[in-house]
């Protein structure tokens, strides 16, 4: 009975010694960032947000959302011809890195790399077109998509993200957006690449070679091994945005940064490195619940009772306690008992000597 007790009481320290370590050890990470959000890709949970639903500009992880509406609604080898709006209605300013101009033609494809990779704007411009005749048209396609994936409160008007004062995203939303987009094979891939060739265009008969911005997959002065997938935003309006997919193991993430001033990309690496140890402590968590159940063959609970979170720490330690209380009060009570019965032994043994003395002076 002691030894059982004993093992019980160890194992249940040991459990608890687990748990109070990893409460002690996981902080949330301390973000400059106005918003962001770090979300679960495979459930959808948000692991930490900051300002999660705060309405704010999102500069060109809007692409993200073009490129997604482009990829379901369109073909990649079909042809877009740059019309003069596509090529020049944009935002005074934003200028036109790849040189494109009013006429050139392009696959679907070629826009959708310069478009993620570049951050072209014409390209977004081109395609938006190709797909519904005008921006706003496609802007249509785009808020009907948002909806479809749970955004509540985000609104789109063009496919580039450039400023308007009616276009305006939350971090939650953009990582609802983020991840059907990475799902999509055709957007993850371009979201993916290091580098595409571009063909001929007017300004570039030789074509010409575009490269991933994204510092995180394709950068030097800052790197992150798990990330896989983003698109990066920026306008004075909006700050530093960023949208970044990262896996480790069997975890997926997704991180959104918004109105960041130069410290999206470290924020990025924090919100990653608290998500993979969040989900990391839920794992050794029910770990150490099973293994639990299984010493003590108590019935198994439903798989719903059994999810622990960072906030139910305090509960399981409660519990532990509680359990070692009682553990305790058997072992009390066992021992009372155990002392009882042997001054019950020894006054009947004493009782049957006194008889056995009155016997013999009777005789005499």
């Amino acid at each position: 009975m002691r030894k059982g007790i004993h093992l019980t009481i160890g194992i249940l320290s040991g459990i608890l010694f687990t748990q109070n370590i990893w409460a002690q050890t996981l902080k949330e990470p301390v973000i400059e960032s106005q918003a962001v959000v770090v979300m679960d890709m495979d459930s959808g949970d948000i692991l930490y947000e900051k300002n999660g639903k705060e309405k704010l500009y999102p500069a060109s992880i809007v692409k993200l959302l073009t490129a997604l509406v482009t990829a379901e609604e369109g073909k990649l080898d079909d042809i877009v011809i740059f019309s003069y709006d596509a090529v020049y209605g944009v935002e005074e300013g934003s200028g036109n890195a790849l040189q494109l101009e009013t006429g050139d033609k392009l696959t679907v494809e070629d826009c959708m790399y310069a478009m993620l990779l570049k951050s072209s704007n014409q390209a977004a411009n081109a395609l938006a077109e190709y797909v519904a005749g005008s921006n706003e048209k496609f802007a249509e396609h785009m808020n009907e998509k948002a909806q479809e994936l749970g955004c509540t409160d985000s609104n789109f008007v063009n496919p580039s993200g450039l400023n308007a004062e009616e276009q305006k995203v939350t971090a939650e939303d953009m990582a609802k957006i983020a991840a059907a987009a990475f799902s999509n094979d055709t957007v993850r891939e371009i979201a993916s690449a290091k580098t595409y060739q571009l063909p001929v265009t007017l300004n570039n008969p030789n074509g010409c070679i575009v490269e991933m911005e994204h510092q995180l997959l394709n950068g030097t002065d800052y790197s992150y091994k798990y990330a896989y997938a983003g698109k990066t935003g920026y306008t004075d309006a909006a700050g530093n945005t960023l949208v970044t997919a990262a896996r480790k193991d069997d975890k997926n993430l997704i991180a959104v940064v918004l109105k960041s001033e130069m410290t999206h990309y470290t924020d990025t690496i924090k919100l990653f490195n608290y998500g993979f140890a969040y989900l990391e402590q839920q794992t050794q968590e029910i770990e150490a619940e099973e293994e639990s159940v299984d010493t003590e063959k108590v019935q198994t609970v439903p798989e719903e009772q059994k999810e622990t979170t960072p906030d139910h720490t305090v509960i399981n330690v409660v519990k532990g306690i509680f359990f070692l209380i009682i553990l305790y009060g058997a072992s009390l009570i066992f021992r009372r008992k155990k002392s009882r019965l042997q001054k019950k032994r020894k006054n009947i043994k004493k009782a049957g000597n006194g008889s056995k003395k009155s016997k013999k002076k009777s005789r005499k």
